[in-house]
Parts: C-alpha cells; sequence; structure tokens
C-alpha cells in the first residue's frame, strides 16, 4: 500500500512537473490571468477593445508613469497619469473635447488603480464613454503575442 501511495505521489509530481514546464517554455502559452470572463461595469475586455478599434477606431490612454509608457505603449495611445494630470490634461483637452471615439484606459496590471482615477476624472471632465482595459498593459501584450 506504501509503495502504491509513493508512485501515485511520484507520477502526480511529473506531470505537475511536465505541465509547469510546458507552460513556461510553450511560445504561445496563453497568460494565466487572462481568462474569457465578462467585463465588469466601466470596464472592456481585450476582444470588445479590438472590435470597437477595427470598427470605428478607439482613444487609448495610458495611465502608467512616463517611464513605462516612453518604454512602450499602445500605438497611438495618449499619456495621461496621475502625477502629471494637470499639465497632461490641460495639453489634452483639445483632443478629449473633440473625441467622438469610446475612450480606454489602460495601466500596468488587472487590479492597477491608476486606470480607475484616470477614468473618473475624465468621466468628471464630461468625456463620453470612457471605459478601463481589463487586464491593463499585459492583456494588450499577450493580445499581441497572439497574433504572430
Amino acid at each position: 500500500m506504501r509503495r502504491l501511495f509513493l508512485q501515485m505521489c511520484v507520477l502526480l509530481c511529473l506531470s505537475a512537473g511536465a505541465g509547469t514546464a510546458a507552460y513556461f517554455f510553450h511560445p504561445r502559452a496563453p497568460a494565466l490571468y487572462l481568462v474569457e470572463e465578462s467585463a465588469a461595469s466601466g470596464e472592456v475586455t481585450i476582444k470588445q477593445a479590438r472590435e470597437w478599434e477595427a470598427k470605428e477606431g478607439v482613444l487609448w490612454i495610458d495611465a502608467r508613469m512616463r517611464s513605462e509608457y516612453d518604454k512602450a505603449h499602445i500605438p497611438g495611445a495618449l499619456l495621461l497619469n496621475e502625477v502629471e494630470w494637470n499639465q497632461q490634461a490641460f495639453e489634452l483637452m483639445d483632443t478629449l473635447g473633440k473625441n467622438t471615439k469610446p475612450v480606454v484606459v489602460y495601466c500596468d496590471a488587472q487590479k492597477c488603480a491608476a486606470s480607475k482615477v484616470i477614468a473618473d476624472k475624465l468621466r468628471e471632465l464630461g468625456v463620453n464613454d470612457v471605459n478601463i482595459l481589463r487586464g491593463g498593459w499585459p492583456a494588450w501584450k499577450a493580445s499581441q503575442a497572439g497574433k504572430r
């Protein structure tokens, strides 16, 4: 009985190790946090945002820090973060006022609060159709990897 239990444990560990290795080394492994879930109120999934972008266009707002934005961002995204809000919002007032596209705000991760803060401030300014990208920048990067 003890030998059987030991064999089961060894097989379980080998299976878990093989699955973990396949996940980490597979060139097209899906991100664990990108589960097909419906978005909460005020949120949009990467799939929905891509559909909007293809149909009518999207005004992307990057709520991350300037250093992160400078490293990489969604093509055409405008930088608008909490730290530089006053200056950036003033510079973008014309663009935001004339915008007719859905606005999608993103930051570093699923639970990043910066995108919510920026989305709320945009709504206070009277900007319509403001949404938060579920999964943030990592969701965008993962969707790009899937296009290759």
